[in-house]
């Protein structure tokens, strides 16, 4: 009887393997629709999902699969290309029930995600953003499909596709991001630098206006020389090409155990055997005694959206967003429930949540109270200061609003477009969002300036337009207009840079603005944080092979080889960090100290590097687009060049002193009269010649028509 029993299960389960029938729902209802070929490919994909699905539902027991990701597999249409999320089910855990709050959007095909954390992964990222998208990129690619990643993003909704139209139409909705050889080596680096390209508009210069030119024709132009040209997208485009490759390459292809945990918040409980304070030596002797694994909390967030007329004393209502009214990740806000969690346990902790900074606080909080365990001994001899966040004061604050600008047809398209109202009070800064002439402007103003406040008069900056900016107030209309003065201003981040390190213990790191955060005007935030990546991973490499020189790549297990890294990184990049934050903020003084740190060094640097060239480096913005270079290099280099300079500049100073002195004493001589009666006629001589010199200049300018 029991050996019937087998036969017959035997033969239905090969009747169901064999069966051509054998289908998923979905597949039998495109099989309606579309053509033989078409239906044998979607065919061959549904069986990719399905068996990823049923990898990633049998890892554990516990989790149910209740959160569809919808994912489009091909481009061939880019409005179709969505990527939206649907919520069918909730999932309890013996604290608190978990929900997916976020919407769906048309899609072709489905694979499972687990709806809620599980209780261990290989690694956990904090931040979804470019950071920590590309680290999940990166780790993947490194330590195969079979290496267990969550990565946790405060925000719920999922990014759209890079190449659907109808989210990016509106340019002046996303804030946009120039990225140069840093970041674009770091997207080479892991094959979606082509994809970048295609999502990404070229930028080949800048187009200038002085306070007081308003005329198209007094626009300077110039030709950029950088290698490779910078490119220019939203930071949520980017967002969405790094989730697009992410899913399409990795989940999908390669059917990697990958959790993206979009509406949730990291935050450590327990760092593992901090070793780092009791051992300088980590890098050399993590392999000989393995520290326990990381535990974190993983809280349960819910996206609050703020209307455009909202103010910050107004109540906010939470909602979700499709990806045909997705919220710009500069305007949105999340709340988090305390007691909605699950604790998790992790190999890996990488810090990449922004502005956010859940672990870089986390890890401030437990080094102060270990050093205030300290005696006054310890604390005076401690081989490591506490882990800090350093914040600046921003003593030149600045606000924007964004306007769209529709360039003319003989308008170059791939520039950067600059231009100064008088007495420096607004400046307007706009960069290519598409290679068909649309710009995204942002006007830049002090917080306390009439034009930042919310529902300005639509009259009063159109007439502001008309006097200050008129070549590219003829550029906005009139309902455009309207809606830039209504909505409220928009913050750029402040300074600061964690250190004097960026790990805790052997298994935790910040990087990207976790670790460090300028304003954005010189492109080196984001391009930084995607370098952190690519170096980060140099570094896995390193320590990998410095363990087993004389054996394969792949024999050593992740877990072994990520204490040494952990240290090798924080000593590699703590010192740009800080370099990298120090230098943004000194370029961004007010007043005095403006001339001091940065119009003067610039003049000195321009002259003294034309003159010799072998000796003094270029200006700060040249050494930023040298390769191979860090911020702490930089800084030094440009250390040496103004202690020279001043050398130069002093030796000179005093050769015309003496030169000046020796002159006065031969002309009292020659004379016969006193040498004061001689400098104070030679400082009436020189103060009249210049006096004569201005005038001739004067009078020379009023004659010409």
């Amino acid at each position: 009887m029991t050996r019937r029993m087998f036969s017959s299960v035997a033969f239905l389960v090969l009747i169901a393997i064999l069966s051509p029938l054998h289908r998923s729902p979905t597949t039998l209802a495109f099989s309606l629709t579309t053509s033989p070929i078409q239906q044998q490919q979607q065919q061959r994909r549904q069986q990719q999902i399905h068996k990823h699905a049923l990898i990633r539902n049998s890892i554990p027991p516990s989790r149910p699969t209740t959160t569809r990701i919808m994912v489009q597999s091909t481009r061939t249409s880019v409005n179709d290309n969505s990527i939206g999320i649907s919520s069918d089910t909730t999932a309890s855990s013996s604290s608190s029930s978990f929900t997916t709050t976020t919407t769906t959007t048309p899609s072709s095909q489905s694979f499972q995600l687990p709806s809620r954390p599980a209780s261990q992964y290989d690694a956990v990222i904090a931040g979804g953003g470019p950071a920590g998208l590309l680290t999940a990129i990166m780790l993947t690619q490194k330590y195969g499909p079979s290496y267990k990643i969550a990565v946790c993003e405060r925000r719920p909704t999922i990014p759209p596709s890079p190449f659907q139209s109808d989210v990016w139409n509106d340019v002046a909705r996303f804030y946009l991001l120039g990225i140069g050889h840093r970041g674009q080596s770091a997207l080479d680096r892991f094959g979606i630098l082509p994809d970048f390209i295609k999502a990404s508009v070229e930028v080949h210069g800048r187009r200038d206006w002085q306070p007081g030119q308003t005329n198209v024709e007094d626009g300077r132009t110039t030709i950029s020389n950088k290698d490779p040209p910078s490119r220019v997208l939203a930071r949520d485009k980017l967002v969405g090409l790094l989730h697009e490759q992410l899913v399409e390459q990795h989940i999908i292809k390669r059917n990697a155990t990958i959790d993206l945990l979009y509406g949730y918040q990291v935050e450590p409980l327990e760092f593992g055997n901090d070793r780092s304070h009791k051992n300088e030596d980590t890098a050399t002797t993590a392999a000989a005694a393995a520290p326990p694994p990381v535990k974190v909390r993983i809280t349960k967030c819910e996206e609050v959206v703020t209307t455009a007329t909202t103010t910050d004393d107004q109540s906010t209502t939470p909602s979700s967003s499709s990806s045909s009214s997705y919220e710009a990740s500069q305007d949105s806000q999340q709340v988090c429930n305390v007691d909605d969690y699950v604790e998790a346990t992790t190999h890996f902790l990488v810090g990449a949540d922004g502005a956010s900074r859940t672990v870089a606080r986390a890890m401030e909080a437990a080094d102060a109270k270990r050093f205030q365990q300290l005696n006054l001994v310890q604390k005076v001899f401690a081989r490591q200061r506490p882990f800090r966040i350093t914040r600046f004061d921003d003593d030149n604050p600045r606000v924007y609003k964004s306007v769209p600008i529709t360039l003319p047809s003989d308008w170059p398209r791939d520039l950067n477009y600059s231009a100064r109202s008088r007495n420096s009070r607004i400046t307007l800064e706009a960069l290519p969002s598409d290679d068909k002439g649309n710009l995204c402007a942002l006007l830049l103003m002090r917080p306390d300036d009439e034009l930042a406040q919310p529902n300005v008069d639509p009259n009063k900056l159109r007439q502001f337009f008309d006097d200050e900016f008129p070549q590219f107030g003829m550029l906005v209309n009139d309902d455009e207009m309207a809606r830039v003065a209504q909505k409220p201003a928009s913050r750029l981040p402040v300074f600061r840079y964690a250190g004097p390190r960026l790990c805790m213990g052997s298994r935790t790191l910040v990087l990207g603005d976790a670790a460090h955060t300028v304003k954005p005007y010189y492109g080196l935030g984001a391009n930084t944080a995607l370098e952190d990546v690519h170096v980060l991973s140099d570094i896995l490499d390193e320590c990998r092979r410095s363990e087993n020189p004389d054996t394969g790549e792949n024999c050593c297990p992740p877990e072994s080889v990520i204490p040494a890294a952990v240290q090798t990184f924080s000593d590699r990049r703590s010192g740009d960090a800080q370099a990298l934050v120090t230098i943004s903020r000194n370029m961004d003084r007010p007043g005095k100290l403006f001339l001091l740190n940065f119009l003067i060094p610039i003049i000195l640097d321009g002259i003294f590097h034309k003159l010799a060239p072998k000796i003094f480096g270029p200006n700060m913005f040249g050494m930023f687009q040298m390769k191979g270079i860090g911020f702490k290099q930089i800084q030094r280099k440009k250390r040496l060049d103004r202690t020279l300079q001043l050398v130069i500049l002093g030796t000179l100073a005093s050769g015309f002193c003496v030169a000046v002195k020796e002159f006065i004493s031969a002309v009292s001589r020659f004379t016969g009269k006193s040498v004061s009666l001689v400098s104070f006629g030679i400082v009436v001589a020189a103060a009249l010649f210049g006096a004569g010199i201005k005038k001739m200049a004067t009078t020379q300018k009023a004659s010409v028509p």
